[in-house]
């Protein structure tokens, strides 16, 4: 049980933590828990052209046209899955090549890689200055600790089309029965007459 003295101390120390207060505090610290980006709130994480997302959102948004709030909210989870779909081709192939590049360059070459970081002070995961084009790859191979990485992946990437054909289906049933819905009301009042 604490004491009394305990529970005051622990009071002004939680006055002194009250986590980030500027936008751009709020901001990056929003960011802390996203790792790959696959399940992410946001569409759109920071590796990815907030102009290709508007973009590309648009574009499907005009092909879907929604016309109810129904298909409007089904039209924009089909926009963020398939961006989502998107990100998990650009994993893949990005894995795929950073764990090939970490398998063939020689042992000559690792070793100086090794030594390389260890004086600059970095971790050996760290790649920012090695092939930055497999940023996401090789944030994927560290995030899932190199263990069944493309299995990881692909079990990703099928949660993802699941819910995106589902959604599909879902929306083009709407869309089935609005069409139908104004013949079966003309079908009814012709029948009263």
């Amino acid at each position: 049980m604490p004491t009394d003295a305990q529970i005051l101390a622990n009071r002004l120390n939680a006055q002194k933590s009250t986590g980030p207060r500027t936008i751009e505090g709020k901001a990056a610290v929003s960011q802390n828990a996203v790792r790959h980006g696959l399940s992410a709130e946001r569409d759109v994480i920071a590796s990815e052209s907030q102009a290709d997302f508007d973009l590309f959102r648009r574009q499907l948004l005009d092909e879907l046209s929604p016309l109810s709030p129904m298909e409007s909210i089904l039209a924009e989870r089909i926009v963020a899955l398939s961006w989502r779909l998107k990100r998990v081709g650009r994993f893949q192939n990005q894995a795929i090549d950073a764990l090939n590049a970490d398998q063939t360059r020689s042992p000559l070459a690792r070793l100086t890689q090794s030594f390389s970081f260890n004086i600059a002070g970095k971790s050996q995961g760290d790649s920012t200055g090695l092939n930055g084009e497999l940023a996401l790859g090789r944030l994927a191979v560290k995030d899932f600790a190199n263990a069944r990485v493309l299995d990881r992946l692909l079990m990703y990437e099928r949660r993802i089309e699941n819910s995106l054909y589902k959604t599909i289906l879902e929306i083009q049933r709407l869309n089935v029965m609005r069409k139908l819905s104004p013949i079966k009301a003309d079908d009814d009042e012709t029948g009263k007459l």
